[in-house]
């Protein structure tokens, strides 16, 4: 397989200094070149990043979307289908938001973990975030955020792309960058016991003891391939907790074949009565948890946990080596994740245009969005290239100084 040279790796060559980006919006054109983002994503180590898009392309959400995919590649500028795997330097998944029909000019990222966001060779990930940022503010982005995997933190290079001068032909912006650390994965041992010795012992007598109790007064069953009608899916998801609009769990329903590898998971009393229902999949080596609807009303029971238990030991007896957690209620389980780290990039353009955009952003963006939530930190530290003044406040006022050629610290606030 075509690999990408140690002088690209380096930056030291022409073809990183000006490299070439090529643009395809939508769904369906993303979808046709699927396979040679799956070698991308194979060659820079990042194996299953981009595995069932379908699914992630298509996953509703409170306001409309549209998939922006951009690929990075060195040489002449090409068309999608004739960029050669060898020439491709990277690949940034965004996703464009509309109100009312409208492009608002905001670009975020739809994956909070990082890992489906840039696919690069780590050393390079950084620059081409950078890279890809800047290019959609100068082609008339407001407000643009990529958050992305970085493996090199303890050799990371001041942000060139956005730190450095900018010409006069280009819009003034802003940009703030941060480290956070999210819960990534449960490692999967041989056994289940294996893996339960490996969790916290609180969250694992839990684990047992309220699938003992649900087991022993509910007579619970796992069912490992369900079998259910639409319309019988409708109603079960109309009576769980947190139920979501019909046509949300229709989506979930009809996306399942989809998938590469769909996981459709279940449990039941004992008289056939369905408790609880999973979706998800399977990829390199690994199981992933997308959604989970629990009947409402049996809180005592803990139908969450317990539905988590019979899918992890299904899921190792298969053969899986990582338990991922996409979807459902948050847990303590998740104490016994390892961690990872992901990079948020905010870049945001200087006008009175973008000042709109941004405001109208933070009452459409939900509040636990990750822009929201850079957005509302006073204490993120923004800052503008060479030729404009230098700020360390929100991007709406400008009153405190900050630091030249600022390079991230491993609490992911900007070092001197």
């Amino acid at each position: 397989m075509p690999s990408i040279s140690n002088e690209v790796l380096c930056g030291s060559t022409p073809e990183l200094l000006h490299p070439v980006l090529r643009l395809i919006k939508g769904r369906e054109g993303i979808l046709r070149v699927a396979d040679t983002l799956h070698l991308l994503a194979e060659r820079c180590g990042q194996p299953g990043a981009m595995e069932d898009m379908a699914y992630f392309l298509s996953k509703p959400g409170l306001l409309k979307r549209t998939p922006h995919l951009m690929l990075i590649s060195r040489g002449a500028k090409p068309t999608a289908e004739e960029i050669a795997i060898g020439d491709l330097l990277g690949a940034v998944l965004l996703y464009g938001y509309r109100v009312v029909g409208c492009n608002i000019g905001v670009f975020t990222t739809n994956d909070r973990s990082g890992r489906s966001t840039l696919i690069a060779p780590a050393p390079l990930r950084s620059r081409l975030a950078q890279f890809a940022a800047r290019t959609l503010i100068d082609r008339g982005a407001h407000v643009v955020m990529i958050s992305f995997r970085d493996e090199v933190p303890s050799n990371r290079e001041p942000l060139c792309e956005l730190s450095g001068p900018v010409s006069s032909k280009q819009p003034a912006s802003r940009w703030a960058c941060r480290e956070r650390e999210i819960a990534e994965y449960l490692p999967l041992e041989s056994t289940y016991d294996g893996t339960l010795a490996n969790i916290r012992p609180k969250t694992r007598t839990n684990m047992r003891s309220y699938r003992r109790r649900a087991e022993k007064e509910l007579g619970c069953t796992s069912v490992s391939s369900v079998e259910i009608s639409k319309k019988e899916f409708l109603a079960f998801s109309r009576q769980s907790m947190y139920a979501v609009p019909d046509r949300v769990a229709g989506w979930r329903y009809d996306i399942l074949k989809e998938l590469s590898a769909p996981l459709f998971m279940g449990m039941h009393d004992k008289d056939g009565r369905w408790l609880s229902l999973v979706g998800g999949r399977r990829f390199d080596s690994s199981s992933e948890i997308l959604w989970q609807m629990n009947l409402e009303g049996l809180g005592r029971y803990s139908l969450s946990l317990v539905m988590r238990c019979y899918f992890m030991e299904h899921e190792i007896s298969a053969g899986s080596r990582r338990f991922y957690l996409e979807g459902g209620t948050a847990h303590p389980i998740r104490h016994s994740f390892v961690n990872g780290k992901v990079i948020d990039l905010a870049v945001l353009r200087r006008s009175p245009a973008a000042l709109v955009a941004r405001k109208l952003a933070r009452h459409v963006i939900p509040g636990d969005n990750e822009l929201a939530r850079m957005f509302s930190d006073a204490d993120l530290e923004w800052t503008s290239p060479s030729r404009g003044p230098k700020s360390a406040v929100p991007p709406d006022s400008e009153t405190r100084p900050y630091p030249a050629s600022p390079v991230l610290s491993r609490n992911g606030s900007h070092a001197p």
